[in-house]
């Protein structure tokens, strides 16, 4: 029965070190027409509205930059595209 107060002791040192169990935020990527053109980002609306101006709709949202890519370039051969106002 060692093993129980032992095993106690080492998940007390890893909550105190920080190495308790942590929820990993995930990645997202956004397609996003920039002034007439698609684009891939990794900021959301509000940051790239900040960043590019108010000239800028979100079209597409996908948990991996290759996934947000591939759905740009099947949705929108030529990279050009238009806001709806």
């Amino acid at each position: 029965m060692r093993q129980v107060p032992v095993l106690a002791a080492l998940g007390v040192l890893m909550l105190a070190l920080g190495g308790g169990v942590q929820a990993q935020e995930i990645q997202k990527y956004w397609v996003y027409c920039i002034d007439g053109k698609t684009s891939v980002e990794m900021w959301d609306l509000e940051q790239m509205k900040v960043r590019r101006g108010s000239n800028v709709c979100q079209l597409y949202e996908d948990t991996s930059v290759s996934g947000a890519t591939d759905w740009m370039n099947d949705n929108f051969p030529s990279g050009t595209c238009r806001c709806r106002r």
